[in-house]
């Protein structure tokens, strides 16, 4: 391999070294999981913290009234978040799966804003079908971890 066709190549070795410097010999960070054990269904864990940062599987409620529904989901959320040791002030990131992406958005608007003030940053996906029947929205978040937490 030539050289000057290359520059980079030389660099490859010192990239690498200077990678497992930084992110350790494994590549992968420690991971908490929320809840730890997590429950006897084992499917997934609600949870997972990652350095400062907290990842929330898809959290949904059942009630049959939408903006109650909405709600119940932000409670659940907070709780989760307050178990990993964050909080719904600190998400940073939402996403947002909908059954019926124009029926409800108005009122899910409403709920969110309520829940998170600061308006973190939001993705909304418009689906056909989630996991429970009779769930309208799922929602994932990614927030950042409390100092002293």
């Amino acid at each position: 391999m030539s050289q000057g066709r290359y520059p980079w190549a030389r660099l490859a070795p010192m990239l690498l070294v200077a990678t497992l410097a930084w992110f350790g010999t494994t590549g992968a960070a420690a991971q908490e999981r929320i809840p730890d054990p997590p429950r006897e269904n084992g499917l997934y864990s609600d949870a997972v913290r990652v350095g400062d940062l907290v990842f929330l599987a898809g959290v949904v409620n059942r009630d049959p009234d939408p903006a109650t529904q909405f709600r119940n989901t932000f409670r659940r959320i907070g709780q989760v978040l307050e178990e990993a040791g964050s909080s719904l002030e600190r998400v940073i990131d939402i996403t947002t799966y909908h059954i019926d992406m124009h029926a409800h958005i108005e009122a899910f608007i409403e709920v969110k804003d309520e829940f998170l003030p600061e308006l973190p940053s939001w993705t909304a996906v418009g689906v056909t079908e989630l996991y429970s029947p009779g769930v309208l929205i799922e929602v994932k978040v990614i927030a950042a971890v409390d100092d002293d937490g």
